[in-house]
């Protein structure tokens, strides 16, 4: 016999947990619900993450390019670089900051967009297809 307290409508609100026979759902699979709002979250940040080190791996792979994959090359270009920045004004050193950023999100954006459909099969691949019976 059901509580005095517990109703339908408490058992729909209560996620399907109650004792009254009139509710025939089945309990709410929150172990499941939780295991797989981890996994997504995961697998999201692991990916956001790697694009991100990805797009900060760019610029040493072209400066070692631009230097013919020789470390002094690379470092004497940096020094160049470095002691311009130096000797430049303030409006300068502020626009080449930004155009730094913007770059540096446009190629996390460009590196996230092209790796997505590998992140979504991935996704979907790691949950079976439920059928309503």
């Amino acid at each position: 016999m059901p509580d005095k307290t517990d109703t339908l409508f408490d058992s729909y609100l209560s996620l399907g947990t109650s004792k009254d026979r009139r509710c025939n759902r089945a309990p709410f699979p929150l172990k499941q619900f939780f295991q797989t709002t981890c996994h997504i979250m995961l697998e999201a940040s692991l990916f956001t993450m790697s694009s991100v080190l990805m797009a900060l791996g760019l610029p040493l792979c072209f400066f070692l390019l631009l230097s013919g994959w020789d470390l002094l090359g690379l470092f004497t270009h940096l020094d160049n670089m470095s002691s311009r920045y130096l000797e430049a004004d303030g409006i300068r050193r502020l626009a080449f900051s930004s155009d730094l950023k913007i770059i540096f999100f446009g190629s996390t954006a460009l590196i996230a967009a092209l790796r997505m459909p590998g992140f979504t099969r991935r996704i979907a691949g790691s949950f079976p297809i439920r059928s309503k019976t």
